[in-house]
């Protein structure tokens, strides 16, 4: 989805601009969910809350479908499954399905 949409500033928004991507806050912490329609109440909430760039919905672009976390993990299971989720035993597959279930479900990747 990354172009479906374009970052802007939050002075350039208007009301009726959809956001092409979760919004969160500097903590992870989700500000407005994807498809989002911005308002003018809800632009003068995001300026107290610091937020300078918004992700905007391409005029055309249609949003992405949003993403099943049980199919995700249903998934991952079929995909290790020679590796049991809680298997602290095998660091290595640990850290690299937690890797690419971070990745499928576009959560920032921790070390």
């Amino acid at each position: 989805m990354r172009g479906a949409y374009q970052l802007i500033s939050l002075a350039d928004a208007q009301p009726g601009m959809v956001l092409g991507e979760v919004l969160r806050d500097d903590n992870g912490n989700v500000l407005l969910a994807q498809g989002a329609v911005l308002t003018e109440i809800l632009l003068a909430s995001l300026a107290r809350h610091g937020v300078e760039m918004l992700p905007i919905l391409r005029a055309g672009a249609e949003p992405e479908a949003p993403i099943d976390p049980v199919a995700v993990q249903e998934r991952l299971d079929r995909v290790f499954r020679r590796h049991e989720r809680e298997d602290h035993g095998d660091w290595a597959t640990g850290i690299l399905r937690r890797y690419v279930e971070d990745y499928r479900l576009r959560d920032e990747v921790m070390p």
